[in-house]
């Protein structure tokens, strides 16, 4: 491997490691903040509560999917950021504004398609959430673009942890679903405020963001990301407006909800990987550009053993979350988990086409799979319920991994190695039947994991699945992080006004 393709892969690396361990905060925050709500306000207020969160968050991760990779790559390749930045600013913002009214006009009608009329205020409300939220994705986009890895999860950290703490505060002084929406919303501002403190392109001024680019090469981006996004909230909306209780709903989502584990490796990979790949490209190093793409594949299929683990103990916890009463999510969760998985390849894939300059074939993926999921939900759901939704959600997903995957076969004659998906495939065998199979009521759940965990490690790496260069770079990362704590220390008390706020 040339020192070139290392320092590529090192800088995917490091931006896949810090988003990972910052948007893995959604997982214990998502967690604490879902078991508070729904002990709070019970399956009927979960639910209803859930709908809403739904409905807004498809707004607004269709303007962040759709817009980010043109705005990721159009700082990448600008010679001066700063007036990219701003006209990058303005079309997030402009965006949000013209989602935030489009939202609050239709929450009636949303509300009557859902069976819900209590829906049309909370809709209105949190309506407010999405050009705060779009302002600070726009923001994260040019943190990116920049390669600035560190102060983007710092930012999503910011996020998480505000999330949590404004959402039950807001609940516990006002005890409604209004206060919960405030709290969501509070979140959004926050992190726009601490992206503010990294990059502060303005909002006013003359920019040369290329906007003809959205009617070129962008637009397929932007449609595939918006029909992605669609189809990953496609199996709820559909549920609950084909007859589900909100109850059922509220099954269904918390059993979503616990399958993002493995998106969270899409929230951190897929930008990481456009950047460095748009990077390794404009510097001519096509073949480090397509060695860092099989690499992000296989480290994708390497989580399968991992999505098996929580797929066997799923009523396991889900009764420890939830409490008793949600155990029907258990059932929803074991397929839901992998095709949450199967969409992390779909993600990884994709931005490598995106990378290499064929951003249609993403349209091509996203127009047939969420077609296909519609036709499939609107077939087993009458007959099958929520099980029907979640079948169909994970036999799409991973048809879409497969054609994504062949494409980029095809693209760049690179595909995830064999004996990786040999290995793992045993791997997760056996990772589901000891998770399945050994009982751990309540908190011994807690230690089993990270057992079972383990020894999933210990088994590739006995299979051979790691090479003697990777295990000596997890080796020394473990070493260097354990002394990073008090260098960042030394670095925080000893600079000052270097924190890049003045960029």
């Amino acid at each position: 491997m040339s020192r070139r393709e290392t320092t590529h892969g090192q800088q995917l690396f490091d931006g896949t490691a810090r988003g990972f361990a910052a948007e893995a905060l959604l997982v214990p925050v998502g967690i604490l903040t879902a078991a508070f709500l729904s002990r709070r306000f019970g399956p009927d207020g979960y639910g209803l509560l859930t709908l809403v969160s739904v409905v807004v968050v498809l707004v607004e991760s269709n303007v962040a999917a759709a817009l980010s990779r043109p705005a990721i790559k159009a700082v990448c390749e600008a010679g001066d950021w700063r007036a990219v930045g701003s006209n990058v600013l303005r079309l997030y913002l402009l965006a949000g504004v013209g989602l935030m009214m489009l939202l609050w006009t239709s929450a009636a009608p949303l509300a009557a398609l859902l069976g819900e009329p209590a829906l049309t205020s909370y809709l209105r409300i949190f309506a407010l959430d999405v050009p705060v939220f779009c302002l600070a994705q726009a923001h994260r986009s040019i943190i990116l673009g920049l390669g600035r890895y560190r102060e983007r999860a710092y930012a999503t950290v910011a996020r998480w942890v505000a999330r949590l703490v404004l959402v039950v505060l807001f609940v516990e002084l006002g005890g409604t679903l209004v206060a919960a929406i405030y709290g969501s919303i509070c979140a959004s501002l926050v992190e726009l405020l601490v992206c503010r403190l990294y990059v502060r392109p303005r909002l006013f001024g003359r920019g040369d963001y290329p906007l003809r680019q959205l009617s070129g090469d962008a637009l397929p981006l932007v449609l595939s990301a918006l029909l992605m996004s669609l189809y990953q909230r496609l199996d709820l909306l559909l549920l609950k407006s084909l007859g589900a209780t909100v109850a059922e709903a509220g099954f269904y989502a918390i059993a979503q909800n616990l399958s993002l584990l493995p998106t969270l490796l899409t929230f951190s990979l897929a930008p990481a990987l456009l950047s460095t790949l748009s990077r390794a490209l404009r510097d001519g190093d096509d073949m480090a550009a397509r060695a860092i793409a099989r690499q992000a594949m296989r480290a994708v299929v390497l989580l399968s053993p991992l999505a098996a683990l929580m797929a066997g103990a799923a009523p396991e916890i889900v009764g420890l979350i939830f409490g008793p009463q949600f155990l029907d999510a258990a059932v929803l969760l074991r397929p839901l988990i992998f095709g949450a998985l199967a969409l992390v390849l779909v993600a990884v894939t994709t931005t490598i086409m995106a990378a290499a300059g064929r951003p249609r074939w993403t349209l091509h993926v996203a127009w047939p799979l969420a077609l296909s999921a519609c036709a499939g939900h609107l077939l087993l759901i009458p007959r099958a319920g929520a099980a029907g939704a979640a079948w169909v959600t994970t036999a799409c997903a991973c048809a879409g991994a497969l054609v994504t995957v062949a494409l980029v076969g095809r693209l760049w004659h690179t595909l995830p190695p064999a004996r990786t998906l040999a290995r793992t495939a045993l791997v997760s065998l056996l990772a589901y039947a000891l998770a399945a199979l050994i009982p751990s009521p309540g908190l011994l759940l807690v230690l089993k994991l990270p057992v079972a965990c383990a020894c999933v490690v210990v088994a590739l790496v006995l299979l051979g699945e790691f090479s003697e260069s990777e295990l000596g770079g997890a080796r020394a990362l473990l070493m260097r992080r354990s002394v990073e704590p008090a260098r960042e220390v030394i670095n925080v008390t000893g600079a000052t006004g270097t924190t890049g706020g003045a960029t």
